[in-house]
C-alpha cells in the first residue's frame, strides 16, 4: 500500500518576519542564499561588507521613537556618573510624575555632583547574570549541584584597581555605595574582564546583609544551600521614564580589603 508523503516544509528559525529582507539573488552568494530571503541576524553582515556599506562610515540610519521622552536618541549621563564634568552638557531627564509617582532623578544627579560623590566612590559598579543561577537565585541556589559551582558572592575588579587597594584575588572585601551608608562583604575576583575603574557583581545572591549572615531567619528547611550579599544593597536611585523599572545597572562604589 502506497503511503502518501507530504512535502517537507522548511522554516527559518530565530528570525522574526519583520527582520527578513528581500535581496536580489545576484547579491547573495549561494552559501548565504535561502531562496531569495535572508535573515538579518544571520548573514546580512557578510552581504553588507561585500558591498562596502559597513565599517566605512557610509552606512547611515535614522531613528524617531515617537512617544518616548527622547524621540531622537540622545546621550544622558547616569544619575551617579563617574564623569560629573559631563552632567551640564548631558543631564538626566527633568523631574516628572510617572505612573502616579514622582521621578526626581534630576535632583539626585545634581546633588551627587555637588557632593563630589564620584571622588568618594570612584569605581563604576554594574551587575549581571551567571550561567549557573537565575533571577534572584533563591531556587537555583537551593540546587546543590548548581550551588557547588558558585559558592560565594563576589565582585570582579581590575588588577590595577586591586593593586592600588591591596586587594588579593579570592580575598574578602567591603564594597560601599553612595546611598544610605550601604555596604556589602564579598570576595574579590581580580580579573582583566573588567576595565580599570569598572567593577561587576552577579545579582543572584541574597541571605547576607551588610556582612551579617541571615540564615537563622529563614523558616526551617527553606534556606538555600548558598547565601551571599545582594548587589541591590548597593545599587542606587533611578527609574526608567517609560516603564518605571529601577536602574540596577549603573552606579558607583568603592572597594576596600576587609
Amino acid at each position: 500500500m502506497a503511503v502518501e508523503r507530504r512535502p517537507r516544509v522548511m522554516r527559518l528559525r530565530w528570525c522574526r518576519p519583520r527582520l527578513l529582507v528581500r535581496l536580489e539573488p545576484a547579491a547573495v552568494s549561494s552559501s548565504a542564499r535561502f531562496g531569495s530571503f535572508r535573515c538579518l541576524s544571520a548573514g546580512i553582515q557578510r552581504v553588507a561588507m561585500k558591498h562596502g556599506c559597513i565599517h566605512y562610515g557610509n552606512g547611515k540610519a535614522r531613528a524617531n521613537a515617537f512617544g518616548l521622552p527622547d524621540a531622537i536618541p540622545v546621550h544622558r549621563e547616569p544619575i551617579y556618573t563617574p564623569r560629573p564634568d559631563l552632567v551640564a552638557k548631558y543631564p538626566t531627564l527633568p523631574n516628572a510624575r510617572q505612573f502616579r509617582m514622582p521621578n526626581v532623578g534630576f535632583d539626585v544627579q545634581k546633588a551627587a555632583v555637588e557632593k563630589g560623590i564620584a571622588k568618594q566612590f570612584p569605581l563604576i559598579l554594574t551587575s549581571g547574570r551567571l550561567v549557573e543561577y537565575e533571577g534572584g537565585g533563591e531556587e537555583t541556589r537551593s540546587n546543590k549541584w548548581l550551588a557547588e559551582l558558585q559558592q560565594d558572592m563576589f565582585i570582579e575588579i581590575n588588577p590595577a584597581d586591586a593593586n592600588e587597594r591591596g586587594i588579593k584575588d579570592g580575598g574578602w572585601v567591603w564594597v560601599t555605595g553612595p546611598e544610605n551608608a550601604s555596604k556589602a562583604r564579598m570576595k574579590a575576583l581580580v580579573t582583566e574582564r573588567v576595565g580599570k575603574g569598572v567593577s561587576w557583581c552577579p545579582f543572584h545572591f541574597a541571605g547576607w546583609f551588610q556582612g551579617v549572615d541571615q540564615r537563622a531567619k529563614y523558616p526551617q528547611g527553606s534556606d538555600p544551600v548558598v547565601l551571599g550579599e545582594s548587589v541591590n544593597t548597593l545599587t542606587t536611585y533611578g527609574f526608567d521614564p517609560v516603564t518605571g523599572m529601577q536602574e540596577p545597572k549603573a552606579t558607583l562604589c568603592q572597594i576596600r580589603a576587609a
